[in-house]
């Protein structure tokens, strides 16, 4: 790339002086000497080869060149001043940007809370779903700050923190007609002959572990995707009441012979001790809880949003 011929301090005074009109009123906009704006522009005019400005009167007005020229100048400062503006908030904005993980049965109203807490702090928000392996992995190799996962009741040793956030209801839901030939309440045996939905993109063996019952397990972490399957009666499934799952079309709570009380799953959070040493990530660890808990309904489940 060859040298620039002309300084932004001679660009500067040029756009001021074409829309002032003066040399005068140009330096005292720009804060600087008389001469100094005089000889920016003696300097420029020197470079190109050819005047921008005709004398009249006390007045200066644009050549022809000095007109065309003038567009490109503002263009220029106003491309200059956004790359200060920029530059000037670059490391404060990579200071103030938070990525989380969480998973598919973390409830919708939490996450819309969580984007108006982080919107109204002026803090970048990333938040993306994912399994239990993933968010770790994530946060180990620095690519998320936080997670939020179903607990898996095992010592995590050094390399994870984590806090308790709250525990998640859940029910059995199937399409109307979907057990109908089944005696009722629907058996355990029964259930599992027929494929269920699994509300995780993959299969993950804590999920597998609690959630799972069918050997005909049918993965996806899309909920509109989730409830029209639901809804067609490809399988049922074992899912958070928050969901609101009897709302969708033809669907209802299932009956089953383990009842439908005292199912629930517990939420934790997540972090690297390690990865978090500024103020964002500790400070919206800390606001988890009181989040958690102004959303959350009293004694039962998550209203629907």
């Amino acid at each position: 790339m060859s040298a620039l011929r002309y300084s932004f301090s001679q660009i500067e005074a040029f756009a001021m002086i074409a829309e002032t009109g003066s040399v005068s009123k140009a330096a005292q906009l720009l804060g600087k000497d008389r001469t100094t704006v005089r000889d920016l522009l003696d300097y420029l005019e020197d470079a190109l080869g050819y005047t921008l400005f005709l004398r009249e009167g006390r007045r200066l007005r644009l050549t022809d060149n000095g007109q065309q020229l003038h567009r490109q100048a503002h263009l220029f400062l106003r491309q200059a001043q956004a790359f200060e503006s920029f530059a000037r908030g670059l490391p404060a904005a990579v200071e103030e940007e938070l990525v989380l993980v969480y998973d598919p049965f973390v409830p919708h109203a939490f996450l819309h809370a969580l984007i108006e807490h982080m919107a109204a702090n002026k803090i970048r928000f990333s938040a993306w779903s994912g399994t239990r392996d993933e968010a770790e992995r994530a946060l180990k190799n620095g690519q998320a700050h936080v997670a939020i996962c179903q607990a898996q009741h095992r010592t995590l040793g050094n390399e994870m923190e984590w806090q308790a956030l709250g525990t998640v209801e859940l029910n059995f839901y199937a399409a109307r007609g979907l057990f109908n030939d089944q005696p009722q309440p629907v058996t355990l045996l029964n259930l599992s002959l027929v494929p269920q939905l699994v509300m995780h993109h993959v299969s993950d063996e804590q999920v597998s572990r609690r959630l799972q019952i069918s050997g005909k397990s049918l993965f996806v972490n899309d909920r509109a995707i989730l409830q029209q399957l639901l809804e067609s009666g490809v399988g049922w499934g074992f899912l958070p009441t928050h969901f609101q799952a009897q709302q969708w079309h033809d669907v209802q709570i299932l009956c089953t012979e383990v009842g439908n009380q005292g199912l629930n799953i517990t939420m934790v959070t997540l972090w690297n001790p390690g990865g978090n040493k500024n103020a964002v990530a500790q400070a919206f660890i800390a606001s988890l809880p009181e989040i958690w808990r102004s959303i959350y309904s009293s004694s039962r489940s998550f209203a629907a949003r």
